[in-house]
């Protein structure tokens, strides 16, 4: 009776000793590949390319602070770009941070709304060649939140996580993205982040 019982405690043991292994190692396989490694770009950002894009003249500029800052686009494009590009391309850029790598402001000219942020923040829906005026802000803070603020309603926001960059990966920039001639756009960036009622202060 003694053995037997020896003998079942035994055998409980070894299968669950079994278990533990089998377990520790897909914990291990798990964690191992799910971890951050030295080639990874983290936040998100836009796929853009010189095959779906294309860009406003002097699009790529510095940011005057990398810390916190504010981008106000006020944009009233003619609808012949509308018509001549939206067969062909997706991404019409009109701020690209060249001291952050990532930091856009696009216009999705297939799904008709801005895009910008990282993670990315996406405004709804918005007819920009209407003839109209329309004004896009993005504003960011790091360590803090990023949103964005169409026609001065805040559309949508987020913690503000910039992409990180490795020595091993860099940076890719879409490079000769083709420029286009487009009127009735004008930029203007802050060195502090802005909330949606000081708008009329900047």
């Amino acid at each position: 009776m003694l053995k037997s019982s020896q003998g079942n405690l035994r055998t409980a043991f070894i299968f669950f000793m079994i278990a533990f292994l089998i377990l520790f190692g897909t914990a291990s396989f798990l964690a191992n590949n799910g971890a951050k490694s030295d080639d990874s770009v983290t936040g998100n950002t836009i796929n853009i390319n010189k095959d779906n894009t294309v860009k406003v003249p002097d699009s790529d500029q510095s940011l005057p602070n990398v810390q916190e800052g504010t981008i106000s686009l006020w944009t009233k494009p003619p609808v012949q770009i509308f018509d001549e590009f939206s067969d062909e391309k997706e991404y019409l850029v009109f701020f690209s941070a060249m001291n952050m790598p990532g930091l856009r402001i696009v216009y999705n000219l297939k799904e008709k709304r801005f895009e910008s942020g990282s993670p990315l923040l996406r405004s709804p829906p918005i007819d920009i060649f209407d003839g109209q005026n329309h004004q896009l802000v993005y504003t960011f803070r790091k360590g803090g939140q990023q949103m964005i603020l169409l026609d001065g309603v805040k559309v949508d926001e987020s913690e503000f996580r910039p992409i990180e960059i490795t020595k091993v990966t860099g940076f890719a920039i879409a490079p000769m993205i083709p420029e286009t001639s487009i009127s009735g756009v004008e930029l203007a960036m802050y060195d502090r982040q802005v909330t949606a009622d000081m708008l009329d202060k900047i």
